[in-house]
């Protein structure tokens, strides 16, 4: 039996919720943010009287069901595209609608074109049941497979008792789909309690259909696996609804599919387990630590199935562990994630596995630049031996950024030698060119060098302006051009403005200031300009996802910070290019006359 505070207490269940989320995504192929935002923690009271199914501690939401396909996806049986979606008339049979839907607790959430509704699907969408909102139908067309035969669980809730495996398969695809237009609110269905209702339903018989899978021993062995696997998912879905019967299940479901030799249902029942050892270790029990990385461990061994859902698991597992003082185990849950994932060609899954493995400890490397910024001294030997020492401890992608940030800021501060230092650290230590932090220092690699091609090189743009009138820096010729980089998202770039107009002022016969504007779409950046007295010329250096610099004027001049100014001598010369704002004033008083 699973350990259990007492009834007064909540009882976590995000356990259960980032088991039934990773089974379905395990199977559904689900993007890196869909990962991200359906294993978020959720809480459920323990209700006071027998039933295993308590109300919902907020009526206003259901429990999070993340998009799935059937366990049997792998299968040729069971292709989603060929089944018809809730509320489809038989017109619609076949057509895969695509679009999102919110889920509840979950925030917005893309979903596969063979997962989700469109919204105009959802808005014409009957209830489940295929009657009126929260009425059940005494003839469902929703659900041909299915039975009124009050035999079942309930009224309703059966499933035909000839079903072949191709219709059980059929049933567990419809299942899915449905399962998440009603977690989507897109169901139709008003009350709370009856759209929980018809979800719990629905898991059920999904969980019927799994088990008749699994025990058909008429089946080849894969479609068997593909039962208990289905068998996984629904027991997870319950136990997230807080049916404590549907968690001890599962748990021992769990236990007996780990050695089943089946790859991927041991990698379920893997990532269950761990879930388990997760709420074991916060109810107490001794050997859960060593219980969680034994299983992160055995998971990791089959590459196979370490995938963005195994990931997010493991994350999971590092945090429980670190919050509860378990330091020795979190470090190799943490370098277990940076080993199979940091370095992911896949820069999203990179990025992801840098925040789930966790804040490294820039604490040696913080203190050195504190010591820079309270202008101490620091040795160059002192920085490097720092800044090796942190890839060493964790070579991902937050380190590299971390890394690149701190050369930005040396530079700007004139610690050249500091600064180039730190990018040959960046340079050595990370070679592998399919990863993603490979590809994260290249971009600071390259616009160091367009930084120091840049200067002292005379520039004339052919660029236009923001009201769309011809501009040129030879207009400009004699004068000293204070040259702001900014975009109307982020309006921190323009903080730098006011200091140069307090220069401009200063010396209004020798200085200009003409901005650069950086926008991807000019529509609304002269009313900007406008609204916002930026009463002097803009160049437009349209940014666009198709160019590969994403914005060819920031990459001729190593743009990748703002706020950013580009101080231009007399001759259009580039001088200074200045992220901090502490080169500007004294750069112009060596230029003038």
């Amino acid at each position: 039996m699973i350990a259990i505070r007492p009834r007064s207490l909540t009882i976590t269940i995000s356990v259960f919720l980032a088991c039934a989320s990773a089974l379905m995504m395990g199977c559904s192929q689900s993007s890196p943010e869909e990962a991200s935002s359906a294993l978020q923690s959720s809480t459920i009271t323990q209700p006071d009287d027998d039933s295993d199914l308590p109300p919902l501690p907020d009526e206003t939401q259901l429990p999070p069901i993340t998009a799935g396909m059937p366990p049997s996806g792998n299968s040729p049986l069971a292709d989603p595209s060929n089944y018809p979606r809730l509320g489809s008339s038989q017109a619609d049979s076949g057509r895969a609608d695509s679009g999102s839907g919110s889920l509840a607790g979950l925030g917005n959430v893309s979903a596969p074109d063979s997962q989700l509704a469109s919204n105009e699907a959802v808005a014409q969408q009957s209830s489940p049941m295929g009657s009126a909102p929260g009425q059940p139908d005494s003839n469902p067309e929703l659900f041909p497979l299915a039975t009124t035969d009050p035999t079942g669980d309930s009224p309703g809730t059966g499933l035909k008792q000839d079903l072949t495996p191709e219709e059980l398969i059929e049933f567990l695809a419809q299942a899915d789909k449905d399962m998440q237009t009603i977690a989507s609110g897109g169901s139709g269905i008003s009350d709370p309690r009856e759209a929980r209702k018809t979800l719990i339903q629905i898991i059920k018989m999904k969980r019927e259909a799994s088990r008749r899978l699994a025990e058909d021993e008429s089946l080849s062995e894969t479609l068997q696996d593909e039962g208990k696997r289905g068998q996984l998912q629904a027991l997870s879905h319950l136990a997230a609804l807080g049916d404590l019967k549907a968690a001890d299940e599962l748990r021992d479901l769990a236990e007996t599919n780990i050695q089943s030799g089946n790859s991927k249902l041991m990698s379920d029942s893997r990532l269950v387990l761990i879930g388990f050892a997760i709420e074991d270790l916060q109810n107490g029990v001794d050997d859960a630590p060593n219980q969680i990385v034994s299983l992160v461990r055995d998971l990791s061994r089959d590459s196979a199935n370490t995938d963005v859902p195994a990931m997010m698991v493991m994350g999971q597992a590092r945090q429980v562990l670190a919050n509860y003082g378990h330091d020795n185990e979190a470090k190799i849950v943490r370098d277990t994630i940076i080993d199979l994932y940091a370095d992911s060609s896949d820069a999203q899954i990179a990025k992801m596995a840098s925040q789930l493995a966790g804040n490294v400890r820039f604490d040696g490397i913080n203190q050195l630049m504190n010591n820079i910024h309270e202008d101490k001294a620091v040795s160059l030997d002192q920085w490097t031996e720092s800044a090796e020492k942190l890839v060493d401890e964790s070579a991902d992608l937050q380190t590299v950024q971390y890394l690149a940030g701190s050369a930005l800021d040396l530079e700007s501060r004139e610690l050249e030698a500091l600064a180039t230092a730190t990018y040959d650290v960046l340079e050595e230590r990370f070679t592998d060119k399919e990863s993603a932090t490979f590809s994260e220092v290249q971009l600071a690699l390259e616009a160091r060098d367009a930084r120091n091609k840049a200067i002292g090189t005379p520039f004339e743009f052919s660029l236009p302006s923001i009201n769309s009138d011809g501009l040129s820096m030879e207009r400009f010729r004699g004068k000293i051009v204070l040259m702001p980089f900014w975009t109307m998202d982020f309006p921190q770039s323009l903080q730098i403005v006011p200091m140069l107009r307090k220069i401009q002022d200063d010396y209004p016969d020798d200085v200009v200031i003409v901005g650069m504007n950086l926008d991807s779409d000019a529509s609304e950046v002269q009313a900007f300009a406008e609204k916002n007295k930026l009463d002097f010329p803009h160049f437009r250096a349209e940014s666009s996802a198709e160019q590969s610099s994403g914005n060819p004027a920031a990459a001729q001049f190593g743009v990748v910070s703002l706020p950013c100014v580009v101080v231009f001598d007399q001759e259009s010369k580039a001088r200074v290019i200045d992220f901090s704002g502490r080169k500007i004033e004294r750069t112009v008083n060596e230029l003038l006359p």
